[in-house]
């Protein structure tokens, strides 16, 4: 079994990792959450994408980076690659509330 860390969280409140290896449909992601390896079975995620650490409801806000990277625009379940397809850039106003 393949142990290795294959995915990067940025900051411990983000809710996508980052895929460092391409992951194919039943693979697992392995990233560390502070000093804890977590391991996340995945849908299938291209090198570099971004994939959901939780599961996301439509609508709500998502961050990378510590910060709003946008919207989902679908229910993402934890695993799902986290992409143009199910996500929307963050405007104006949504950057403003989460610096209040």
């Amino acid at each position: 079994m393949d142990n290795r860390i294959n995915a990067v969280l940025i900051d411990a409140a983000d809710d996508v990792a980052t895929a460092i290896l391409e992951l194919k449909r039943g693979d697992v992601a392995r990233y560390l959450r502070q000093d804890e390896v977590i391991e996340v079975v995945t849908e299938g995620i291209p090198r570099f994408h971004k994939f959901a650490v939780r599961n996301i409801k439509q609508t709500e806000l998502v961050r990378k980076y510590g910060e709003i990277i946008g919207e989902a625009t679908q229910d993402i379940t934890r695993g799902s690659h986290v992409h143009s397809h199910n996500l929307t850039s963050p405007t104006n106003n949504e950057r403003k509330e989460v610096a209040k």
